[in-house]
């Protein structure tokens, strides 16, 4: 068939200029769709992303303490490392203070390990560009850490008067006189013991409240948590106003919320919702406004979420762990006496409360409520193939969720993880 005047056989020909210029097309094509794959992937990344952070110390294990967002949109990971001890095949040295800097994506910026000082304690708390955490020396005496965003270096002073066996710390609302509020266990006393510090590690008010008689195993369940070799209880401290403070320590015998105006003296407090013994308590507390908090309770292993309960105790009249659980929601799907974090959190233009736990196949569950009404909204598991555990769950300064844990690599390494969820993925 003859070809039409139209497409004239002369249209298929190409001179040489045509031929390097097709050649320089060809070329910068797949630099234009590279270039085009890695500006996508970064975006993706930037939504959302799963980073766990190996290790070639295969005899060295990794766990999460706590996490916060720092300034340039990156994250600064409290944790703590131990490894089996030289000669050793199943003894472990004692768990040392361990820092993760990364970028906004999750990548590494930089690692800092201090091994002067043991078993660290969170939270990891911002003041005045700075981040201050507590620690322990090897009689288990409190010092206080910081360390710059970039976790490049680290700064240590001793707490004075002297404070043993530091269990949890906060933020001190106090604005004049920056610094943090610490609870400790004195087990020569029986006491717990809740202080403020300020930044150069001077205690200031403090107060003290027996936990119990020289007989009670208190002292052996607070030691064997602090050097991590038995349960790990959830110990906390905070603040409702400059002058109302609470902790979750024992006190009387059993695991109790205290609150108190922490004025000097001894067991002053303004009211106790009481556990029982160590079978049942507070696994965490939120303050909300009010008399009004987001918790959660254990009771036997078992773990109930309260997202908005009134707690009003008075010197005259306790509450219970007891009656909170009657109204909270249980969740069998969680592992016995799992650790609990809770925060406040904004999701399409309202207010929830996001809680974090642990469950049975190995996953991080996150479940999200309602604030003001308390009804459940949805749920989301993150976490696959290894066990995975909570360390801390932030709210990011674009409204995505992150969290930080701990996970097992092949199922036996302890290694630090990094997992963000695109806040347009929670369900309404």
């Amino acid at each position: 068939m003859p070809i039409p005047d139209a497409f004239p056989f002369q249209w298929f020909s190409i001179n040489r200029q045509t031929l390097v210029m097709l050649k320089r097309i060809l070329i910068f094509i797949p630099v234009l769709l590279s270039a085009c794959l890695e500006e996508s992937s970064e975006k993706i990344d930037k939504k959302a992303f799963t980073k766990i952070y190996d290790n070639s110390e295969f005899n060295s294990s990794f766990y999460a303490l706590d996490m916060k967002q720092t300034a340039d949109g990156g994250y600064l990971i409290l944790g703590g490392k131990t490894a089996i001890a030289p000669g050793e095949t199943h003894v472990y040295t004692p768990l040392s203070i361990y820092l993760l800097k990364t970028d906004e994506l999750g990548n590494v910026v930089n690692e800092l390990a201090v091994e002067t000082y043991r078993y660290p304690v969170g939270g990891l708390n911002f003041i005045d560009g700075r981040y201050y955490f507590f620690a322990m020396d090897d009689a288990l005496a409190a010092y206080l850490i910081s360390t710059d965003p970039n976790a490049e270096a680290s700064t240590d002073v001793p707490v004075i008067p002297t404070l043993e066996k530091p269990l949890a710390s906060s933020m001190d609302l106090n604005v004049t006189d920056k610094g943090l509020l610490l609870l400790s266990y004195d087990n020569t006393t029986q006491e717990s013991v809740i202080s403020r510090v300020d930044v150069n590690g001077a205690v200031g008010v403090g107060q003290r409240f027996s936990s119990g008689s020289p007989e009670s195993p208190i002292d052996d369940l607070v030691v064997n948590h602090v050097i991590r070799q038995g349960r790990q209880f959830p110990f906390f401290v905070g603040q409702l106003t400059p002058e109302s403070f609470y902790f979750n320590g024992f006190y009387d015998h059993t695991l109790s919320v205290v609150f108190t105006p922490l004025t000097i003296g001894e067991d002053e407090t303004t009211g106790v919702v009481n556990g029982q013994q160590d079978d049942a308590g507070l696994s965490a507390l939120l303050p909300i406004s009010g008399t009004k908090f987001a918790l959660a309770t254990y009771n036997l292993g078992f773990t109930f979420f309260g997202p908005g309960r009134d707690l009003n105790p008075t010197p005259d009249t306790p509450m219970s762990t007891t009656d909170i659980q009657l109204t909270a929601f249980s969740f069998p799907e969680l592992k016995d006496n799992t650790s609990v974090k809770v925060i406040r959190a904004v999701l399409k233009g309202k207010n929830v409360l996001i809680y974090a736990s642990n469950t049975k196949s190995g996953q991080i569950g996150l479940y999200i409520y309602d604030e003001v009404t308390g009804e459940f909204i949805s749920s989301k598991y993150l976490g696959y193939s290894n066990p995975f555990e909570i360390g801390a769950v932030v709210q990011t300064a674009e409204g995505d969720i992150v969290v930080s844990g701990t996970t097992h690599l092949a199922g036996r390494l302890p290694r630090l993880c990094l997992i963000k969820v695109p806040k347009d993925e929670i369900k309404d």
